[in-house]
């Protein structure tokens, strides 16, 4: 591969590099997470997202209730989007000329 005429090092990618293998040693850093696909990566993701440490709390959850109380009223802009529902306007293109 070409390298660019900059003046920064440059890295190239490697889809797999040895020098990463993940081992479980005494040596491995504390809150280490080993390298993982994109799949294996988003599915870690959601997984962490769902632990219960990340869950709100009742007082975060009565908080968001009256943040939207006070927002809401009168707010029709992104109630449909909020609801999942669909517009209730029909758009047709007009591809003539």
């Amino acid at each position: 591969m070409k390298k660019l005429d900059t003046e920064v090092e440059q890295y190239n990618y490697r889809a797999f590099p040895n020098e990463f293998i993940w081992e479980l040693n005494e040596d491995t850093p504390e809150g280490h997470l080993p390298l993982t696909n994109a799949l294996r990566g988003t599915q870690l993701l959601k997984s962490i997202l769902e632990h219960p440490a990340f869950k709100p709390t009742e007082e975060e959850l009565l908080q968001a209730k009256a943040a939207g109380e006070d927002m809401g009223n009168g707010v029709t802009g992104l109630k449909g989007f909020m609801d999942g529902s669909k517009s209730k306007r029909v758009l047709k293109s007009d591809y003539s000329f």
